[in-house]
């Protein structure tokens, strides 16, 4: 894991505020999937609110994590990627397509 970015399960590194992969670039808060507008802290699917720095088995209990997580200290627990601006291109999420075109 770098500064700059987390590198993912596939081996790939990502940096800061790249592309969706739908090509869109979201605005600093993202729409999760339960419909709710994130800012500092993401509301995940199960409802928990996640601060930057979250551990990894914080994550995990929320079920954002699978085995490609590597608890980075960026993770703001992303459940529904639209292209946020805050991506760091981590593919250890559910399902999600990362920033980077990355499906976990």
């Amino acid at each position: 894991m770098s500064s700059a970015g987390v590198i993912g399960s596939a081996g790939t590194v990502a940096s800061a505020g790249v592309v969706g992969s739908a090509g869109t670039v979201a605005s600093a808060g993202v729409v999760g999937s339960a419909g709710t507008v994130a800012s500092a802290g993401v509301v995940g699917s199960a409802g928990v609110v996640l601060s930057a720095g979250v551990l990894a088995s914080v994550a995990v209990a929320a079920g954002l994590g699978n085995s490609g997580c590597v608890a980075c200290v960026a993770c703001i627990g992303c459940v529904n990627c639209v292209g946020c601006v805050a991506c760091i291109g981590c593919v250890g999420q559910r399902g999600a397509v990362g920033a980077i075109g990355l499906t976990a």
